[in-house]
């Protein structure tokens, strides 16, 4: 059980962490590292990504971190952008882990969390996840992402 939990809290460590670096790249122009991310830039269908491609939609993000709109994105307003994003990121694990409210997650409640995790990603209640029973956690929660995404989008219409 402990070597259980030991592991649980590497796992949710090496998720802040791995969210946090993928969050910081969410906008730095590169190539797809996924299928998925690959078959929806190729959009001539090609099985190859052409530069115009890649250039437009990476384009187009970065551009958005263009504060003034002068055609130039500062390291100032990149440093403003991941300042937003961080305190976003800073809310949000504070909402989901720190079941008091009292700003801190303690070990009781980081091993709470990650028990919650694994009881949700635990499909046939095996006391264990399999790949592919995490990799079904992650579809699910990213479809209620969009879902949720849509219901707002479709509110503030």
């Amino acid at each position: 059980m402990k070597s259980t939990l030991l592991i649980g809290n590497l796992l949710a460590a090496g998720a802040v962490a791995t969210l946090a670096v993928s969050a910081v790249q969410a906008r730095e122009p590169g190539m797809p590292r996924g299928e998925r991310t690959f078959e929806r830039l190729d959009k001539n269908n090609s099985g190859a990504l052409e530069a115009d491609e890649l250039g437009t939609r990476s384009e187009r993000r970065f551009m958005r971190l263009d504060a003034d709109k002068d055609d130039k994105v500062t390291r100032a307003e990149i440093e403003s952008w991941l300042n937003r994003l961080t305190a976003c990121r800073v809310g949000r694990i504070m909402d989901r882990m720190d079941a008091d409210k009292d700003q801190t997650v303690s070990r009781t409640e980081l091993q709470d969390y990650i028990s919650g995790l694994f009881l949700a990603a635990d499909a046939d209640r095996s006391g264990g996840v399999t790949l592919q029973e995490a990799r079904d956690y992650h579809v699910a929660k990213r479809k209620a992402r969009a879902e949720a995404r849509k219901r707002a989008s479709a509110t503030r219409q």
